[in-house]
């Protein structure tokens, strides 16, 4: 059975809740905002916001690689296909990885959380991202 972590932290500032996902099975924490459904971003513009993600004191955050990403998809499940802890998440459409797809420079894989399905796609597109960085 394979246990996830919710750790909700409060912002101040904008006087609302952030949530993190935590896996103590991969050490990962992820990003599970409302930026993971509004904002479609080009690979470039995903990688930036990611390194420059702050959600309350915690730093660090990168785009997850193709093998990350699919940690946290659900094959039981359809529309959404990712673990029922994400609060926030867009299925018909495909999220950033850091993964380069072999048959184009100019592609990285990303997953779709409809069906959990991946695809290359031009860096040039506009996907959505879900950020990703190591436990402590």
């Amino acid at each position: 059975m394979r246990i996830i972590l919710m750790m909700t932290v409060a912002l101040s500032m904008a006087m609302a809740e952030t949530t993190m996902v935590k896996d103590p099975t991969t050490n990962l924490i992820w990003e599970d905002t409302n930026h993971a459904t509004e904002d479609k971003v080009t690979h470039n513009e995903a990688s930036t916001y990611c390194t420059k993600l702050k959600l309350s004191e915690v730093t660090g955050w990168r785009l997850p690689t193709l093998g990350e990403l699919l940690t946290v998809v659900d094959y039981t499940r359809s529309d959404p296909a990712i673990l029922k802890e994400f609060n926030h998440i867009k299925s018909g459409t495909v999220y950033w990885t850091s993964t380069p797809y072999v048959r184009s420079r100019d592609q990285f894989w990303g997953i779709d959380f409809k069906d959990g399905t991946t695809e290359g796609t031009s860096k040039n597109y506009n996907r959505y991202v879900r950020c990703v960085k190591a436990a402590k």
